[in-house]
């Protein structure tokens, strides 16, 4: 397997934890937590439990030691100082009872005799659980300086590791005898006792809890899976559900009955995909600056009132249309009408405009920046082209056809809310809103009307075709306006 390979495995790994971690990562904590209390609790306990046994056991079992050890070196004493066959006959027949007895632990008692061997003095084996006819000295040379400085009958324990390497206790206990203020070391008593007595029982309690602690693991996860996934199933579908929402899908509705913080969430959720489904229709009926100025204004009370600003202005009205509604019936008006009227809020969408109302088959639409002048003649004249190559088709399937006449104009106007407290309406005003609404209602089918100012100062971007001024109401001077010339209504 190759440096690449490993790596791919590796990355692969990570990509799969981090599915993991995404997906579940809330009942995967819940697991951790369970797991993290009731390691801590078991482990918690079974310190304490096995210390207590700990120390109960191994009171108990060096009390039996003690016990045991002590009768053994007051029984030794007669008989190390009066040294009789009966005595060691005695003596033998009570190790003999003990080694019968078959008492938990004890693994060898061995009593030694201090003698006097060639000037040295030397332990030698008298009696005990061994049976060897042949002499047997004691052989630790440290055990033996510890009984020769004795100056008591204390006991000397130690730990030692047998040959079959089995751990045990030596316990030694001084054979002592006080003469005239005199203390003279008889021998000893050894017994060597099997720390499996004490530490098998702690042992086996230990497994115990290991076992019972990955026991309640197991099923403690179980329990935590099965409950996590009714826990995380709901915040799931709350997440795919926000995830359709910011693609813009609103026809979804959340159907989780819990009686809990998620449920309420849910609600909540319900709540506002009703909300943005709502302000989503809304917007259909308002134009964007209006919504715009609510978006500025959500922090204070909305005033009638404006501010002048420079705009251009484009007005769009259907050819023909009294004529029409008077020889279709009321649907197949609202059909024609809405066709046309919908071509047109799509183009001057994407030409930066902003649809400021519908007035029956009328369209009012502003352009704000410095080059909404251009945006707007730039509409009107996508506006007439795409008119007519749709009027191409609707002629094939005997539709009926329509043509706008359109009217531009560029200055400032009056920009705020008009109407009433209880209701308004945030729209533009003044003369140059007015002169456009008249270029519009002189402006023939497929026609394009600016005024020539206007044009002027754009350097002769546009082919234009100058018509007579335009006697405007409301304006004292006739108008002098241009014709803009497109692919539709060139010579």
């Amino acid at each position: 397997m190759g440096i690449l390979s490993i790596k791919n495995k590796i990355t692969e790994l990570k990509n799969r934890l981090y599915i993991l971690l995404k997906n579940g990562g809330i009942k995967l904590k819940l697991i951790g937590f369970t797991i993290a209390i009731i390691i801590t609790t078991v482990v918690i306990l079974s310190s304490i439990i096995i210390k207590l046994m700990t120390d109960s056991i191994e009171k108990k079992s060096f009390d039996v030691v003690n016990s045991s050890i002590t009768h053994i070196a007051n029984f030794s004493r007669q008989a190390l100082l009066e040294r009789t066959y009966e005595n060691k006959l005695n003596l033998s027949e009570l190790v003999k009872k003990i080694e019968q007895s078959k008492i938990d632990g004890f693994l060898d008692i061995s009593i030694y005799q201090r003698q006097k061997i060639e000037n040295i003095n030397k332990f030698t084996y008298l009696t005990g659980f061994k049976k060897s006819k042949e002499a047997i000295y004691l052989s630790d040379e440290e055990l033996q300086k510890q009984l020769t400085s004795a100056n008591s009958e204390s006991i000397i324990k130690k730990d030692i590791l047998l040959n079959n390497n089995t751990k045990a206790y030596q316990f030694t206990r001084p054979i002592l005898y006080t003469f005239k203020e005199q203390t003279i070391l008889l021998g000893a008593v050894i017994l060597k006792y099997d720390k499996e007595a004490i530490y098998g029982i702690i042992n086996k309690v230990i497994n115990i809890s290991i076992l019972t602690a990955l026991i309640f693991i197991f099923l403690a996860t179980m329990i935590v899976y099965f409950f996590g996934l009714k826990f995380t199933r709901p915040i799931l579908e709350i997440t795919a559900a926000a995830n359709k929402v910011s693609k813009g899908d609103l026809n979804l509705e959340l159907n989780i009955n819990t009686a809990d913080e998620i449920g309420v969430l849910s609600e909540q959720f319900n709540t506002m995909i009703n909300g943005l489904r709502e302000r989503n229709h809304m917007q259909k009926f308002v134009s964007g600056s209006t919504i715009s100025m609510i978006q500025e204004d959500t922090k204070q009370e909305l005033l009638l009132g404006g501010e002048y600003r420079t705009q251009t202005f484009l007005f769009s009205d259907i050819r023909g249309f009294t004529q029409m509604s008077e020889e279709k019936t009321p649907s197949e008006v609202v059909e024609i009408v809405n066709f046309y009227l919908n071509l047109q809020a799509e183009i001057i969408k994407k030409n930066n405009g902003d649809i400021d109302k519908f007035i029956g088959d009328e369209v009012m639409a502003s352009f704000t920046g410095d080059n909404s002048l251009e945006d707007a003649i730039n509409t009107a004249i996508e506006i007439q082209n795409s008119i007519s190559k749709q009027n191409i088709h609707r002629k094939e399937q005997k539709h009926t056809v329509c043509n706008v006449g359109i009217g531009i104009n560029k200055g400032e106007a009056i920009v705020g809310n008009v109407g009433a407290h209880e209701r308004m309406d945030f729209t533009s005003m003044g003369s140059a809103v007015n002169l456009a609404a008249r270029l519009c209602s002189h402006a023939k089918a497929n026609e394009i009307l600016v005024e020539n100012t206007l044009i002027e100062k754009l350097d002769n971007k546009y082919k234009t075709n100058p018509i007579e001024p335009l006697k405007v109401k409301g304006f004292s001077q006739a108008i002098k306006v241009s014709s803009i010339l497109f692919k539709e209504n060139m010579p």
